[in-house]
């Protein structure tokens, strides 16, 4: 039902169109048939199925011709027609048909019908007509125009040095001038004493000559000419090399270049261009024809910047540049030379932790790159890096390692290395300091001896050290001695690393040690010294023990005893004896280690009291022992055992 309103509202517009048309056809009286047939055609009277034929509706077949078609170069059109009619046969007005391809890499369509080739290869042409389809084929092969020879890398100038290889590219075109691929080459050469040609296009020169080369591709051909030459193969410098002068001035010596050929014979008549890069000089001349033995010859003006400069010097046919070099040494009166760091200070023995550097500029300020420096240690260490000229900021640096010893060291830096410059070198001073403390030594002092309670003659000197063996400021020494008195038991060591003190020994005698302790070392230090008795103070007799005599024996065996002032034994102190009543044997001794002179009194017959003296020689250090002869007293007196002092 809804398709019924629609057609019947279709048909009143177009009976409303038409009643226009007849209206103005009537006003003229003419044209009837031509009214009549529009009407028919556009189904308004006539037979009921021509009453779709508006548009793409009531198409009931389409058509397509050609069925087949060829392209024979790419960008090639193709016109292809497309009929379509309605169920009697007759061409539908104001259809509108759909073109397409089915693969665009081969060919595309236009709305027209027009088919243009896009790549070589077989696809369908369609066109669609509401449900109705119709296809047809297009074939696009392209076909040989012209052959292109040339080179591999699209040079159609071919020329080819002696011994020299190149490899061909012949490309087929179609008439479009679109390359075609996958087709094979034939090659040919008219003269292969010129040069040799092989199957794959690859070719040798022999000799200086001309020749042409041809390509066949798909029964076309194609030619280019070839032209065989004997030119420089190379090119050497002969004179000139590792020359110096001063920037602004020119070389003494002129540069020199050979060029040869493929056989090592002189190249003659060879164009040598000789170039400098902007700011480092001038030639003169700047080309020159080699002569009979090859040679070109140029005199070089060197540039205002000191530093490396380097001149260029090409042959003809030879690719590569030859590079000479020249130093350019920089003028003292425009030459500044400014260290970038003042104060430095490191480890003795070690790398300073930053680098020292300067910067060389000229006398505007300007600063000069490349410019050689060389770095020497004034005082011993070594440079373990250093610039041997300046960079881009006109800046050289080194790294430097200190000797192994501590207080100032001096860096020397002379920039230009040649001699009669006249730039004064800059000097740059560092500080080496001493490590952490690994080691301490008695310098001297150790093992001294000195009476009990008298201080040791020499002072004793301690000396800290790092691991290189410089002495270490500042270190606190701790000292604890065995006995005896110091006169400091904290110590600090001064700039060399040195501490002193003096060492009181006690009132024994013996041996006495000293340790002495110092923070980040582990192992203590023990120093040593021996306490000797003193000065003999005191004489003394005594039984000698384990005598069973009865006191009353006519005969006693004593020991005289010699003590200094702290009551240590004194040795080899000689006494002699004496006896009022009585004879004693020895009359003179030595004491022993222990102090003591052994000795035998045989007493006097006489009763009473007998008294035996000693006395230390060359002192007035005497002793007396009282014995008594007879039967006792009601209160005897005891013998007596006296020794006066000093």
């Amino acid at each position: 039902m809804e398709k019924i309103l629609k057609t019947a509202k279709e048909r009143a517009e177009w009976i409303k169109h038409t009643a226009k048309i007849v209206a103005v056809a009537a006003s003229s009286g003419a044209a009837l048939v031509s009214i009549f047939t529009a009407l028919y055609s556009y189904g308004v009277i006539g037979a009921a199925e021509s009453h779709q034929s508006i548009g793409n509706i009531g198409a009931s077949w389409v058509g397509l011709r050609p069925a087949i078609d060829t392209a024979t170069a790419i960008g090639d059109t193709v016109h292809y027609a497309a009929t379509i009619t309605d169920k009697s046969g007759s061409i539908l007005v104001g259809a509108r048909p759909v073109w397409t391809t089915g693969d665009s890499s081969v060919a595309v369509v236009l709305q027209d019908g027009s088919v243009v080739g896009r790549g070589p290869g077989r696809t369908m042409v369609s066109v669609v007509v509401g449900k109705l389809v119709t296809h047809s084929t297009i074939v696009v092969r392209q076909r040989v125009a012209s052959v292109e020879v040339g080179r591999a890398s699209g040079d159609s100038l071919l020329v080819l040095p002696e011994g020299a290889q190149m490899q061909l590219r012949a490309q087929a075109v179609d008439a479009r001038g679109y390359p075609i691929a996958g087709l094979e080459t034939t090659w040919h050469i008219d003269d292969n004493s010129v040069a040799s040609l092989d199957s794959t296009g690859l070719l040798t020169g022999k000799t200086a000559g001309r020749t042409t080369i041809g390509a066949r591709m798909d029964g076309v051909s194609g030619r280019a000419g070839l032209s065989v030459v004997t030119p420089a193969s190379a090119i050497a410098l002969v004179a000139g090399t590792n020359q110096r002068a001063l920037a602004g001035k020119a070389l003494p010596q002129a540069v020199v270049v050979r060029a040869t050929n493929r056989r090592g014979s002189a190249a003659t008549g060879k164009r040598v261009n000789f170039r400098v890069p902007d700011g480092q000089g001038s030639v003169q001349p700047a080309s020159a024809i080699t002569d009979a033995d090859g040679r070109a010859r140029t005199t070089w003006t060197l540039g205002s910047d000191p530093g490396r400069q380097t001149l260029f010097a090409s042959v003809e046919n030879v690719d590569s540049a030859l590079p000479v070099t020249a130093e350019a040494d920089p003028v003292a009166a425009n030459t500044r030379v400014t260290p970038l760091v003042e104060k430095l200070s490191g480890q003795a023995g070690a790398q300073l932790p930053d680098s020292v550097a300067i910067r060389v500029t000229d006398s505007t300020g300007r600063v000069l790159p490349d410019v050689p420096v060389r770095w020497t240690p004034v005082d011993g260490g070594h440079v373990d890096s250093a610039s041997s000229r300046t960079d881009s900021l006109g800046v050289a640096s080194a790294r430097w390692v200190l000797a192994k010893k501590t207080g100032t060291q001096r860096l020397r830096a002379q920039v230009g290395v040649a001699s009669g410059l006249g730039i004064p070198p800059v000097t740059v001073t560092a500080l080496a300091l001493a490590g952490a403390a690994s080691s301490i030594v008695a310098t001297a002092g150790d093992n001294q001896r000195a009476a009990a309670g008298a201080p040791l003659p020499k002072v004793i000197v301690f000396k800290v050290t790092d691991l290189n063996g410089s002495g270490v400021a500042g270190a606190t020494l701790t000292l604890a001695p065995s006995a005896g008195s110091l006169s400091d038991t904290s110590l600090t060591t001064d700039s060399l690393g040195v501490a002193r003190t003096r060492w009181t020994m006690g009132h024994s005698a013996g041996d006495y040690s000293l340790a002495v302790h110092v923070d980040g070392i582990k192992k203590l230090l023990k120093a040593t010294a021996h306490a000797m008795p003193a000065a003999a103070a005191n004489l003394a007799f005594d039984d000698v023990p384990g005598d069973k005599r009865t006191r009353d024996s006519k005969t006693k065996r004593l020991y005289a005893v010699v003590t200094d002032v702290y009551g240590n034994p004194v040795p080899d102190a000689r006494v002699n004896f004496s006896a009022k009543g009585g004879v004693v044997t020895p009359a003179r001794a030595v004491s022993d280690a222990k102090g003591r002179a052994a000795l035998t009194w045989k007493l006097g017959s006489k009763p009473g009291d007998q008294t035996l003296k000693g006395f230390v020689k060359g002192t007035d250090v005497t002793g007396e022992y009282v014995a008594q002869v007879g039967p006792r007293d009601p209160a005897p007196k005891p013998a007596s055992l006296r020794s006066p002092s000093k």
